[in-house]
């Protein structure tokens, strides 16, 4: 023994009879890295595998470890532990390092048992200051580890081991070739059948369904090909390599799962004529939705395990390149998806909505944003329209006036409000008892959340007599010139000769919010009425195209809140909330939040003029956010030129073109203090499907601009991310977020729609 002690390299003496304690601690050491969950490669086996083999080789090397390297594997595992229980297992392990030091002896039993504690520990480490830095310091500490133990054994296992060794190295070498090899092979395949993919899921929500099929359908067969290419047998001893696995699994199992999902979407295309779904004399063929329902339920299945697919494959472990086009491929899926479901969706719910069981009536409120209201506008005509077994036809219309006068002579109608809507508007349109008075018909689209002014349209609308509704719909002038996109021009008679007697879809806009405004004549009431029933004879009387076509001249309105629903059976709400047309205000659901609504508290028509400008500024720590959102409003309106009702109040004494508005700021956060103009003020403060309400009322001259800055603060989800809800203007608004922190996101443009933006950037919200 004290031979051994005097020797260069130091090496404890390892008997025979130390032979079992070391193989059952050995066997224990791999039996319990199998519930630590490490997954080198990805695939179970193998990881099983693996894992037990270094738990357990570590530690049969163990028995011949240093005392100071178990001491100093010990403290890098105390050091990386994240667990109480880690840091005291660590703690045992060093000290039992501690303690063969200071005895001197061989003490194999102890060491193997040292080792043992250590490695538990180590393959539980989840420090992750930066990704991978786990797997790195564990790594380490097993180098150190193997590398001392093996060097203080006799020679000949240390050359059994270097031989071992070098025989492992060259096999992955190997191994590494041959999947580079496939790879190489598969590459014209797998860049021909991905970029196939995302053409033929382009042509897809195109509306292009034949074209998409065939796209889809020799992107499947390029896909198979790469397959085959990937899954070659010179490819398959990658499978045993830790990180070369996680690419040729990921690259294997997306290629094979992606080639299956593109033929069964190709497939379902084959059979969908989207063609025959048009509207012929306000006809629709309701047996024909009805026969899409299978084929485009199909569709979505197809679509969503492509999606999924990229979703499995994912893995921080990929090399950038990999990792990014994984990415931008499931970014485009998982749009695909959104719109496969909303099809299945109206395939299978749109025969009854359209009066296949029985007559369906509802309810468009046409609004404008001229004054401004936070669903987007005042109301000022309506229509009914009923479908009868996909016959459409008007069977009511009107102006808001009408029905206010029917609140008045009747009294107040009883309706059945949420808590806080009755606390927040209350006093534009309730009394004492909760009932809607007169008023109400003017302010029921205060709220941003369309479903809670839709219901409650409703129930103004059967308690005054009506027949009861199956739905309410709103547009303003976007969406009827989106309309006249696919049913061309309309003509009204009368109307002022810088237009001529027609509207189409580049000047019906411009008209309803401003120019019928300067041309004001007695006759102004009138042809606003014929405005929209000549808009709703050419819907309702004419023809308009199929599905796609009438997608991509609505589809921008009806997601940005300028055409919207609500239905009053759930399934069919939940088919307008699947295409983005409900436009509620959206939960929050531990995100953050903003949403910047100003209300025309004037009754005039001047917010044709309101320039507003949105910036958000916040900075995030554990979910901890500490933000700044300045608003600034521009009134471009002028002094005159323009009729009373537009530029006057006339409940209100106020200078001509003065614009007096509601400014309400939606939060996730508190408000902690506030400056208008850059001088101290407060806001009200309130809640609505919870979200915090600040409002603010404040007067803009012409011409002039006015800050508003609030500092605010508030606990989100750890993993940040900002809901923002635009409202639907006639100025879109300007917006600009910089969010600092554990993330960093910067945006600038126009919101025009329900939005989610986060550290992958920005994307729609349904």
């Amino acid at each position: 023994m004290n031979d051994t002690w005097r020797e260069p390299i130091r090496r404890n003496s390892i008997q025979r009879n130390d032979l079992p304690a070391m193989a059952v601690i050995a066997a224990a050491s791999g039996v319990g890295a199998l519930f630590a969950y490490c997954r080198p490669t990805g695939a179970p086996l193998v990881d099983a595998v693996l894992v037990v083999a270094l738990a357990a080789g570590t530690v049969w090397l163990g028995a011949s470890a240093s005392w100071w390297v178990l001491v100093l594997a010990g403290a890098i595992a105390t050091a990386g532990a994240s667990s109480v229980i880690g840091i005291l297992v660590a703690l045992a392990g060093v000290g039992l390092g501690l303690w063969v030091g200071n005895e001197q002896r061989s003490m194999v039993a102890l060491r193997c048992l040292s080792a043992a504690l250590i490695v538990q520990v180590l393959l539980r480490l989840e420090t992750n200051p930066f990704f991978g830095a786990s797997a790195v310091i564990a790594g380490v500490a097993f180098l150190l580890l193997i590398g001392v133990s093996a060097q203080r054994r006799r020679r000949p296992i240390r050359r059994m081991l270097i031989a071992a060794t070098l025989v492992g190295v060259g096999a992955a070498l190997l191994a590494t070739i041959g999947f580079g090899i496939a790879v190489a092979s598969a590459r014209s395949d797998l860049t021909t059948g991905y970029d196939g993919v995302l053409d033929g899921l382009s042509l897809l929500q195109a509306g292009d369904a034949a074209l998409a099929a065939t796209t889809l359908h020799d992107a499947a067969d390029a896909l198979e090909n790469a397959d085959a290419a990937v899954s070659a047998p010179w490819s398959q001893p990658a499978r045993l390599l830790p990180f070369v696995a996680q690419h040729r699994n990921a690259i294997a199992d997306i290629v094979d799962r992606s080639a299956a999902s593109a033929d069964a979407a190709a497939q379902a295309l084959d059979i969908i004529d989207l063609d025959a779904l048009t509207i012929e004399g306000g006809l629709i063929d309701v047996d024909a939705v009805a026969a899409l329902a299978e084929p485009l339920a199909a569709l979505e299945a197809a679509v969503d395990d492509l999606s999924q697919a990229l979703d499995d494959a994912a893995s921080p472990w990929l090399v950038g390149p990999v990792r990014e086009r994984l990415e931008r491929y499931s970014r485009r899926a998982d749009q695909a998806v959104v719109q496969a479901q909303a099809t299945a969706t109206a395939a299978a719910t749109g025969p009854a909505m359209l009066g296949s069981e029985s007559p369906r009536r509802y309810l468009l409120a046409f609004c404008t944003p001229a004054e401004a209201r936070g669903a987007g506008g005042v109301m000022g005509n309506y229509a009914v329209i009923t479908i009868d077994d996909g016959q459409l036809s008007r069977t009511g219309f009107g102006r808001t006036t009408d029905l206010v006068n029917e609140v008045g002579a009747l009294g107040n109608v009883p309706v059945d409000v949420e808590p806080d809507f009755a606390a927040r508007y209350g006093r534009y349109g309730l009394d004492e008892t909760g009932a809607a008075t007169p008023a109400m018909w003017s302010n029921f689209t205060m709220t941003p959340d369309v479903p809670a002014a839709a219901s409650l349209m409703r129930q103004m609308w059967e308690g005054t007599g009506h027949e009861p509704l199956d739905g309410v719909f709103f547009i303003d002038p976007k969406g009827l010139a989106a309309l006249l996109k696919s049913t061309g021009p309309i003509t009204v008679a009368g109307l002022d000769g810088t237009l001529g007697d027609q509207l189409d879809n580049t000047n019906l806009e411009q008209f309803l919010l401003v120019e019928q405004y300067a041309a004001d004549t007695p006759e102004r009431t009138d042809l606003l009425a014929q405005v929209a029933n000549a808009a709703l004879d050419a819907i309702l009387g004419g023809d308009l195209p199929g599905p796609q076509i009438l997608s991509r001249d609505l589809g921008p309105a009806a997601t940005t809140g300028h055409l919207s629903g609500w239905a009053r059976r759930p399934e069919e709400q939940a088919l307008l909330r699947a295409i983005g047309m409900d436009a509620a205000l959206p939960l929050l659901d531990g995100r953050d939040g903003l949403a910047v609504v100003t209300n025309n508290a004037t009754a005039n028509k001047i917010d044709s003029f309101l320039q507003r400008t949105v910036r958000y500024d916040a900075t995030t720590a554990d979910g901890l956010v500490d933000a700044t959102l300045t608003v600034t409003l521009h009134n471009t309106a002028p002094a005159a030129g323009y009729p009373d009702y537009v530029l006057r109040s006339e409940f209100l004494d106020l200078p001509p073109g003065t614009n007096r508005t509601l400014l309400t700021v939606y939060s996730a956060l508190e408000y902690t203090a506030a400056t208008l103009d850059g001088d101290p003020t407060s806001l009200t403060t309130d809640t609505e499907l919870g979200w915090n309400a600040f409002t603010l009322e404040l007067d803009l001259a012409p011409g002039e601009t006015r800050r508003i800055v609030l500092t605010l603060e508030g606990q989100v989800a750890d993993d940040y991310s900002l809901v923002v809800r635009p409202q639907p203007l006639a100025r879109e608004d300007a917006v600009s977020i910089n969010i600092g922190g554990d993330v960093q996101i910067t945006w600038n443009g126009r919101l025009d729609r329900r939005s989610v933006i986060d550290a992958n950037g920005l994307r729609a919200l349904r």
